[in-house]
């Protein structure tokens, strides 16, 4: 939809007018996310279908709210009173679920609405056709209606609209104006942040990408934000996605937001959740929507009309809890309808990036929006993880094993000849590669560069009879029906999505094949994650990357789109090489093959670090095996300094205790053990004394495995990087996020100590940051706690205590 002021015009599309409609007045819970929606089909499977088209594109014009609505609809072929639309999706065309059916039904009536209302038909004939993308199978549907039909449905959908347009004509005459005139709301803008703002202004207004590097203190949040806002208000890009891994920089993208509404800018917001998180009924939909009390009524337009009128500046998952209680609607659907009258929409990497939950009402078609990826160094392997997929042979047997499906069912003997077919495709392959692992079992590998045909096949009758089987077990009225549709649903959505990956399947990707304990796996596994963020960056105009880590540039430009024409800026830090005393212990090897030789060393180099100054320290290592041991180690060695470690079954609550104690007021010592990559090594912002030091062990580097070493492989051949993508930035990004959480404003001062012969590469001092300009190379714990000494006695004089840790015990 869209307001056109000069002319007091809306403009909406006829799929745009069903789906505002369809809140209204259907009966049944709007289109679920990860459901196909309707969509214009490629011009090749029209004429496959057809031979010869005759599209058509019509428009209406009516009184509306004292407005001209103009009202867009198109057909895929028109034969005098004869109309045909086509829908192409991943989905069964024999069975299109009764959302999707509605969706393109609606569309057609629509559009013979108007037909009609200009040639005085009696009648239309409408065909809608549903189409496989993948397997070219499709199905048609026909029936005739009438003027009179046409009329009563029209009326109906133009009811329901006016709670969407009020809030689009506010949104161009008030909100746009008022974000036009948006002033910076702080009382200084630092040189780096101008820099940022101007080159971010500039890519989203023209269309674009940016990778930027925006160091700790430099505002990033406000500076990606602030001329994201003034494009709206210019008219350059119509909304903004703010997108981020974690719910700390979520949180401060609200607070910025609020910031400019506090300042006079009329703006709307929402932090979207996971329906997982947000549902208030345990996601009984899933199994089916007639569970769900909130289907009894429809009244989502109206809840979506309530929070509209209370102007909250960025809506939250309390606030859309609230409403959906108060009028009996499923918040998630909710949050998602709201979300189209605002202008900021702050959610998980995944609504974009991810192809099996992306918000299709968004990005099936894209649009003139903006995209804001904070945190940007933890897309790659997030990106991997979305691409990629596997199964097992357990898995595709299951229906076998389960209680809740009879033994004598179609969808029994499917799941063992799938089982069966699965095992005779892929056993010759790993035939080829069979080995002992360290625990005497049997295990076997491969990996293809290409998917057996065959898999195609076997996945694609699978998954017709898992629908088949579907549809029975909605019809079944026994007591554990809904189980069964529970069970059926995962397994259907894990073999879908499995072959999803496979339709994907290209030269960035490559098959594995594993076999652990006598059973088979499959993965699918995407090496080169720049074809697929370039295809979904597509979606919309512009797009900003930006993190504090986001090292080297040029890596992150090659794994996130490879796109040649975006702009790359690398910010200095706003603080002073002064703040912090870096120092690189390279005559300690961390290898795993001399680790355990290595912990009292690096134990005494922990005790001469923080020996020089009381206060609180973090110690990051490799991994929780290796941390366990080295606090082990360390608090046998050091009983009177008080030690907290990180664990890897921690409760929510023992993870805020945790970083809690770090906020507590001591004169002694505290001293944390945790692990880099690890939730506390990123997303977190001890200022101030609460952190004044990090010791970070080992160079970050991903462990070995299959995957690695393909990224390695395809990296070599590409770039003749592969050990840097694979392993080298990777690690070097874990450490740059560790040794991050030191200095965080403008008046702290803190200490980093690296440990690892291999900082010495040069390789590492390519990505160090100007801030860690003063570092030094240390040989010895005696050594490192001169150099601290020395550069906290320059910081300022200190109290002194009677107990100091010797680290020559």
């Amino acid at each position: 939809m869209k307001y056109i002021e000069e002319k007091r015009s809306i403009l909406i599309s006829a799929k745009e007018l069903i789906r505002c409609a369809r809140r209204g007045i259907s009966q049944s819970l709007p289109l679920e996310e990860n459901e196909p929606s309707a969509s214009d089909a490629s011009l090749h499977t029209k004429r496959r279908l057809l031979g010869d088209i005759h599209p058509l594109r019509i428009s209406k014009e009516i009184d509306f709210l004292g407005y001209t609505l103009k009202i867009i609809s198109q057909a895929d072929d028109v034969c005098e009173n004869s109309v045909t639309l086509i829908c192409e999706g991943e989905f069964n065309p024999k069975r299109p679920k009764k959302e999707y059916r509605e969706q393109l039904r609606g569309e057609a009536f629509i559009f013979a609405y108007i037909l009609l209302s200009k040639n005085g038909y009696k009648f239309i004939k409408l065909n809608t056709v549903y189409v496989n993308s993948s397997s070219g199978e499709f199905e048609r549907h026909e029936e005739t209606v009438t003027p009179e039909k046409l009329e009563k449905f029209f009326e109906k959908c133009i009811e329901q609209l006016s709670v969407y347009a009020v809030p689009e004509i506010e949104r161009v005459t008030i909100r746009n104006q008022s974000m036009k005139s948006l002033r910076f709301p702080y009382k200084a803008i630092r040189q780096s942040q101008r820099e940022f703002m101007q080159v971010a202004h500039k890519t989203l207004a023209r269309g674009g990408t940016l990778f930027a590097t925006a160091p700790t203190g430099t505002g990033k949040t406000v500076s990606a934000l602030y001329p994201a806002i003034r494009a709206m208000g210019e008219g350059k890009i119509s909304k903004t996605f703010y997108l981020t891994p974690k719910g700390t920089t979520a949180l401060a993208a609200k607070e910025c937001i609020e910031l400019f509404s506090f300042g006079g800018v009329s703006i709307l917001g929402i932090i979207l959740s996971a329906k997982e998180k947000i549902c208030t009924e345990n996601s009984v939909c899933k199994t089916s929507k007639k569970l769900c009390r909130l289907c009894e009524f429809n009244r989502l337009s109206e809840a979506v009309l309530a929070l509209y009128n209370k102007k909250i500046p960025v809506v939250t998952e309390g606030d859309v809890k609230a409403v959906a209680a108060e009028y009996r609607v499923c918040p998630y659907e909710l949050s998602l309808s709201y979300s189209e009258l605002c202008d900021v929409i702050i959610c998980d990497f995944n609504y974009l990036f991810d192809t099996r939950v992306y918000i299709r009402r968004y990005f099936d078609e894209g649009g003139e929006f903006a995209f804001l990826i904070d945190e940007a160094h933890n897309l790659p392997d997030r990106a991997r993880e979305m691409f990629s997929a596997e199964i097992s042979e357990g898995e595709l047997i299951s229906p076998t094993l389960s209680p809740l499906i009879d033994e004598h069912s179609s969808l029994n003997n499917a799941a063992r000849a799938a089982a069966s077919s699965f095992l005779e495709i892929l056993t010759p392959y790993l035939s080829e590669n069979v080995f002992t692992d360290e625990n005497g079992r049997e295990c076997a590998f491969a990996h293809l560069k290409e998917i057996p045909y065959p898999l195609y096949d076997l996945l694609s009758s699978l998954l017709e009879e898992c629908e088949l089987s579907l549809r029975s077990a909605f019809s079944a009225k026994d007591a554990q029906s809904e189980e069964r549709i529970s069970f059926i649903k995962s397994y259907l959505y894990k073999a879908s999505s499995f072959y999803s990956a496979m339709n994907r399947f290209g030269d960035a990707y490559e098959l594995f094949l594993y076999r652990e304990d006598g059973r088979v796996r499959a993965k699918i596994f995407c090496i080169d994650t720049a074809r697929d963020i370039a295809e979904r960056l597509r979606r919309g105009k512009g797009a900003i990357f930006f993190s504090a880590t986001l090292e080297p540039l040029y890596y992150y430009k090659s794994v996130l789109g490879n796109d040649s024409s975006a702009e790359i800026l690398k910010l200095p830090s706003p603080f002073d090489s002064s703040q912090l005393s870096v120092s690189i212990m390279d005559k300690i090897s961390t290898r795993y093959s001399e680790r355990e030789d290595t912990l009292g060393a690096i134990c005494k180099a922990i005790a001469a670090a923080v020996s020089a100054k009381r206060g609180n320290y973090i110690v990051f290592s490799p991994s929780f095996e290796y941390n366990r041991r080295l606090c082990e180690i360390f608090r046998k060695k050091y009983p009177k300094i008080k030690v907290l470690m990180q664990r890897r079954d921690m409760s929510k609550k023992e993870k805020e205790d945790f970083l809690g104690e770090f906020s507590k007021e001591s004169p002694s010592y505290l001293i944390g053990f945790c692990v880099m990559g690890g939730i506390y090594s990123e997303g977190i912002d001890l200022a101030g004394d609460a952190l004044i030091g990090a010791i970070v062990v080992g160079i970050g580097m991903p462990t070995l495995s299959y995957e690695r070493e393909a990224i390695q492989a395809y990296y070599s051949e590409k770039f003749d990087e592969g050990r840097e993508f694979a392993y080298v930035y990777p690690g070097v990004n874990r450490v740059l996020q560790a040794a991050g959480r030191v200095i965080r404003r403008e008046d702290d001062r803190g200490i980093i100590v690296l440990i690892d012969d291999r900082f010495a590469d040069p390789i590492y001092k390519k990505v160090i940051p100007n801030l860690w300009s003063g570092m030094k190379f240390i040989s010895s714990a005696n050594e490192l706690n001169e150099s601290v000494k020395e550069f906290w006695d320059g910081v300022k004089e200190e109290k002194k205590y009677n107990f100091q840790p010797s680290f020559t015990e």
